[in-house]
């Protein structure tokens, strides 16, 4: 997004952006037409520029890259989704308290690379498609 630290990622840049990026990403997938998105973006945005040297935060628009989301199970909007090394590893759907959300950005940074520990790669082949 212009003058932001939030990159709008897509199917095509998700490989590039999230699953090859040396920081935590932290992605929130939203709708253009979600109430509940359009309250926590201002949050999001803050939590972008508070962290952006520690982490990467990256929003995915459902309508226009449907593939990501639903290979990582995004059923409702927003769900905030963290990746390390490119593996998710915590989220949260809906609208939440922004200290939520904030705490979570703060343990995220704070056990950097022990969080691949506690994750599990998403293969390429899961989709609902035949």
């Amino acid at each position: 997004m212009n003058g932001s630290n939030v990159i709008e990622i897509q199917d095509t840049t998700w490989g590039e952006m999230v699953e090859s990026s040396k920081k935590p990403v932290i992605v929130m997938f939203y709708s253009p037409t979600c109430p509940y998105c359009k309250a926590m973006e201002p949050y999001f945005m803050n939590y972008a520029k508070e962290f952006k040297n520690s982490a990467i935060f990256a929003r995915l628009n459902i309508e226009t890259s449907p593939w990501t989301a639903e290979r990582y199970g995004v059923q409702g909007t927003p769900t905030f989704k963290f990746f390390c090394h490119g593996r998710p590893v915590w989220e949260q759907v809906g609208q939440i308290y922004p200290s939520i959300l904030k705490t979570a950005v703060e343990d995220m940074i704070h056990y950097g690379d022990e969080c691949i520990s506690k994750s599990t790669p998403v293969g390429q082949d899961i989709t609902g498609y035949a």
